[in-house]
């Protein structure tokens, strides 16, 4: 039977070719009985050997040491970011304020480097590890948390059971570019969840380093951002004379000012100077500008020619091979990698164990290495710059070695992890067997032995619908690309290209990121037409149907579920052909037009009567969506038998989006049921999902302003809040459903799902008179629409917050109801979100004019 289910549709319903606050979540416990005592504090420990030793002394930087200082020692500070271009010396800053134990009275220390993760921008990083770690060592033992907003929310409440120092270094690979489409936004919704929350409460402090701001904290009390400045000339010449450097203090200053007071281009010119010129300051002239790297930025420049000047004097030496293999990686080089590259005899590494080690010395000494980590002696780092240059170099200079090795680097990961892993951390040998394997130009095998194969298992797409892993994913996605998220790498065939376009889309759009979603769903969409794929296209076109919807453009949404449609019945494929149908009566439901959308929806479950007759009833993201037509017309004793069916095939076949989504079903078709139980049966205006509940069999005529009806349905809605508020069945049901979805959402990783949840969650906990909680769900709601450009949703939320704000008598998220109900008007002119009019219509009715 297991064979028969369309997984194809399973957490993803489309794949089928192949800034505000954050709270911790509240939960309900039965009246009389108290919550849980929350475990102890951890003992004091600390773990400092995630931090880089860069053995590079420090120079100019007392300001900033005491600014440090006065963040750890004085209230009132929570986070502290310290900005600045990459080599200014952020790092050395940390480390000579971490070894000079100024974090005096922490019970506990934690650091994390995200340099592991690259230094280029253009790479997608994942903060699943950090997070792993960083919760287990903070004594989280519960189930994994999949959810990455849930792993924030969870850390950052471990964090605060002690005085923490909490030091997260080199944060830009998790941080989208400035300037861009994101400007500057984290990558990771677990780290905005973090960030956010230990800036509203946290008694120790969150230390982060990075070449950029973090966005999300801007406008926040309790948080500074500083940027450090380039070295002075008085710093600069100080660490001249440390190096032994000679000149006069005129030769001294020009030179600083010559490399803009970068401190590792500083640094390395000094022991460059020292090793190879006598000292001279003057013989810094003969160093060679760069031609090579017409792409280096102010930030590189200057470190790049420093380099160069190296590369010439190591040339046909064993210290230029190490450098040269640390430019295969973009992380610390793990020792039994490198006594692997060594075995195979790969980029002219000494075999020799003293020649290696005497190299790895002298290249300390000129910094060029970091210094050795006692807790990973045999691991060899260096400043991510210099992995960058000699990498470069390394596949300009010898493109058949750099070739080679990363071949044999992505045969020794494949074959080093287990042939299916069950976990994130089971999975990094064959993310990095990926990242070696497209650097090497085997994407395509890449993307069959290892991506499709083992990684996703095929249909099941396991890292994103069993693990909710979009971040991870994504990282390893981005390796597929020439330029992501527009243009897959020429290597892969036309059909692998539309796909990835495709699963690149589907991501983007599953974390909220919806601008960048948009290019490669319109590209896919294109490449599938042109190739005549009109299952890929159909996907593409239903995806982006979807994408149209999220974001306000109701009419292009129906447009773009018409041509799914027509895309789908080309390409002959059955589960394609419903989905589609699902994708545009939805569209349809939105846009008001509700006649046409239940046509669709009946045709669709007859469709899947044909195709599969031992499932009489849509499910997954098709069964949810006919569900959320039937709750706006009062059909909850039918959601809730579709939703029950529906449940049990997705826990048994499916993933953690189905899931989710059956039980937030469950949960709204129990509301719908406390309501009419409380005779509010004709009422609307009661919850998202209750617009012009009725009978079921047939509608009733909207309530309008100035109905005589109005001041006897408000008595009788205010009367009803004391006996739904008491738990009483089916409320007590509606509870527990819902916040199982939330939960599950979150745990899912479908950002542009959660809103749903939230809103559902605002609508109970208003009728049960938890109103702070029901605005917490509305505060969060709005962050995540706001973030994502998801229109529809802040629509949503401005109509329950007026709900809200009508039935507490207070402001809510800091406007009246009368604020929200105009927005919410605003908005649906602009959209043509028509299913909503009728809300608000009858909601002005209900506020006192």
């Amino acid at each position: 039977m297991a064979d028969k289910i369309d997984q194809t549709v399973q957490g993803s319903g489309h794949i089928f070719s192949g800034t505000g606050d954050v709270h911790v979540e509240h939960h309900h416990y039965p009246p009389g009985t108290a919550p849980p005592s929350p475990p102890p504090p951890l003992s004091a420990k600390f773990d400092l050997s995630r931090l880089p030793t860069t053995g590079s002394a420090l120079f100019g930087r007392d300001d900033e040491l005491a600014l440090i200082d006065r963040a750890w020692q004085e209230s009132g500070t929570n986070v502290l970011v310290l900005t600045a271009m990459g080599g200014a010396g952020k790092t050395s800053l940390l480390r000579k304020w971490i070894d000079d134990k100024r974090y005096r009275g922490a019970d506990a220390v934690y650091t994390w480097s995200f340099y592991l993760q690259g230094s280029s921008g253009e790479e997608q990083a994942s903060a699943a590890e950090f997070f792993d770690n960083a919760l287990a060592w903070f004594g989280h033992d519960g189930s994994p948390i999949r959810s990455e907003h849930n792993r924030g929310v969870k850390l950052a409440e471990l964090v605060c059971r002690q005085r923490t120092l909490l030091l997260l270094d080199g944060l830009e690979p998790l941080q989208h570019p400035l300037g861009g489409p994101m400007n500057g936004a984290l990558k990771d919704k677990g780290l905005v969840s973090l960030c956010v929350q230990l800036a509203a409460d946290n008694n120790g402090l969150l230390l982060i380093s990075s070449r950029q701001p973090v966005m999300e904290l801007n406008g926040r009390p309790h948080q500074q951002q500083h940027e450090l400045e380039p070295l002075n000339a008085a710093a600069g010449i100080s660490l001249f004379h440390a190096a032994g450097i000679k000149g006069t203090d005129k030769e001294l200053t020009d030179t600083v000012k010559a490399y803009n007071g970068h401190a590792l281009s500083l640094s390395l010119l000094a022991k460059y100077l020292s090793e190879y010129e006598k000292g001279d300051i003057r013989q810094q002239d003969t160093l060679r500008g760069l031609t090579e790297f017409p792409e280096a930025t102010r930030d590189s420049l200057h470190a790049f020619k420093v380099m160069s000047a190296y590369e010439r004097q190591l040339f046909g030496s064993p210290d230029l091979q190490i450098l040269f293999c640390l430019g295969l990686f973009d992380r610390p080089a793990a020792a039994e990698v490198m006594f692997f590259l060594q075995k195979e005899g790969l980029v002219g590494l000494p075999n020799d164990e003293r020649v290696y080690r005497a190299a790895c010395g002298r290249l300390r000494k000129q910094g060029l290495l970091n210094k050795i980590r006692p807790e990973q002696p045999q691991n060899l780092d260096t400043h991510p710059l210099v992995r960058q240059y000699f990498g470069k170099r390394l596949s300009a200079l010898h493109p058949e070695s750099w070739r080679q090795a990363h071949v044999r680097l992505y045969e020794h990961f494949k074959a080093a992890a287990k042939e299916l892993p069950d976990t994130l951390e089971e999975m990094e040998p064959l993310f990095a067997a990926v990242r070696h394997g497209c650097a090497a130009g085997m994407r395509q095998n890449a993307l069959d032995e290892v991506y499709w194969l083992r990684i996703k298992r095929q249909k099941e797409h396991y890292l994103t619908s069993k693990l909710g892993a979009f971040a991870a994913d994504l990282a390893v996605v981005s390796y597929f690309f020439a330029v992501p998220w527009s243009m897959p790498a020429a290597e892969l065939t036309d059909d692998a290209k539309a796909w990835i376009l495709i699963v690149a889309a589907f991501g983007l759009r599953a974390i909220g990121r919806l601008t960048e979603a948009a290019e490669p769903m319109q590209a896919g969409l294109e490449m599938g037409i042109q190739q005549e794929d009109w299952k890929g296209a159909a996907a593409a076109a239903s995806n982006l149907s979807e994408l149209y919807l999220t974001v306000g453009d109701v009419a292009q949404a129906v447009a773009a579920g018409r041509q799914s449609v027509d895309l789908a019945d080309q390409s002959g494929d059955a589960a394609g052909r419903i989905t589609c149908r699902t994708t545009l009566a939805d569209a349809l439901h939105q846009a008001g037009e509700l006649a046409d959308s239940h046509a669709l929806f009946a045709e669709a479950e007859k469709m899947q009567q044909e195709w599969q007759p031992e499932y009489d009833r849509l499910y997954s993201l098709r069964g949810f969506r006919y569900c959320d037509l039937l709750l706006a017309g009062g059909a909850w004793p039918e959601v809730r038998g579709r939703a029950e069916k529906a449940i049990k095939i997705a826990e048994k076949y499916l993933g953690l989006l189905d899931v989710a989504l059956d039980k937030l079903s469950l949960g709204r078709a129990a509301v719908q049921e406390a309501v009419v139980q409380a005779d509010l049966s004709i009422i609307s205006g009661v919850a998202p999902d209750l617009a012009c509940v009725q009978p079921i069999s047939g509608y009733v005529e909207p309530i309008s302003r100035g109905d005589e009806r109005i001041s006897g349905c408000v008595e009788r809605i205010d009367g009803a809040v004391e006996r739904i508020g008491g738990y009483d069945e089916p409320i007590r049901r509606a509870v527990e459903w819902l916040d199982q979805a939330v939960d599950g959402l979150r745990e899912a990783g479908y950002e542009d799902y959660l809103p749903r949840g939230l809103l559902a969650r605002a609508a109970c906990r208003r009728w049960a008179a938890h109103f702070s909680a029901a605005e917490q769900d509305l505060r969060e709601c709005e962050e995540i629409a706001q973030r994502g450009g998801m229109q529809l949703h802040l629509i949503d939320c401005h109509l329950e917050a007026a709900r809200l704000a009508r039935a507490s008598g207070r402001a809510v998220l800091g406007l009246t109801a009368e604020e929200h109900l105009a927005a919410a008007q605003e908005g649906i002119a602009k959209t043509c979100y028509k299913r909503r009019l009728v809300e608000a219509e009858e909601i002005a009715a209900m506020i006192p004019q």
